[in-house]
């Protein structure tokens, strides 16, 4: 999903590894970034192959064009298109699991996990880039665009509301890092389904230094997502980087 931002429609790193250290137990070390994620409710949904690095969002002259761009290039062409409803939305049918198409898309494009960045990788053009797949876990079973029968997440369940603010030393620094709801998969949209649900589906956050408020940009930042269904389930997505 496009951050509605950028579409066209949206410390000192020794601190920062000692508080590290105090969630360390919450922390997913299969990650390869530290990420921590927390269950809001009983979601039978899951986010997975999270990965953060810097990459160009583009400008203000150019309507930050890049986002949308490298969000397009990071999933396998085809089996994801632009949809206006979704972003990035289903393409070709594929089959599960979908736990490393991101993973994959950075390959691609070159682009390098890291929880350190420079000045420059934060200062426009360029960003702090946090993007993840969304997966069933365990859903339920119906059909999707990518196979008759199989793990769903089912329309029932959105749309789900997924939002976000970024921190900065436990201050608040950009208030609004996105907010968007993921919408079921219905006749109703431009790029019109007729299936149960989503089998997966990928989202986009980005951060750069045009969206704070000024200052030393220098410290240790968090995004602070939730991501909540319509029954009221879901998950808190926190992720740390530092800034040096």
């Amino acid at each position: 999903m496009r951050m509605l931002r950028f579409a066209v429609l949206g410390l000192l790193f020794g601190a920062f590894a000692v508080a590290l250290v105090g969630i360390s137990s919450a922390l997913d070390c299969t990650l390869p970034a530290p990420v921590v994620m927390k269950k809001i409710g009983r979601p039978i949904w899951k986010p997975v192959d999270f990965h953060v690095f810097s990459a160009s969002v583009g400008t203000a002259d150019d309507g930050y064009a890049e986002f949308g761009q490298n969000e397009t290039n990071l999933l396998y062409p085809l089996r994801h298109q632009s949809c206006a409803e979704l972003g990035i939305g289903p393409g070709n049918p594929h089959q599960p699991p979908y736990v490393q198409e991101m993973e994959a898309g950075l390959d691609v494009m070159n682009f390098k996990d890291a929880a350190v960045f420079s000045v420059s990788d934060f200062t426009t053009p360029n960003g702090v880039w946090a993007v993840w797949m969304t997966v069933p876990n365990p859903g339920t079973t119906g059909s999707s665009p990518d196979f008759k029968s199989g793990p769903i997440i089912p329309n029932t369940l959105f749309p789900i509301h997924i939002q976000g603010q970024t921190y900065r030393n436990n201050q608040v620094w950009d208030p609004n890092l996105g907010a968007f709801d993921i919408p079921a998969l219905t006749d109703q949209l431009s790029c019109p389904f007729s299936v149960d649900g989503h089998s997966h589906f990928p989202v986009f956050f980005a951060d750069t230094s045009s969206f704070g408020p000024g200052g030393v940009l220098t410290g240790g930042y968090q995004f602070r997502i939730t991501m909540i269904d319509s029954g009221g389930n879901g998950w808190s997505v926190t992720v740390y980087f530092v800034v040096q």
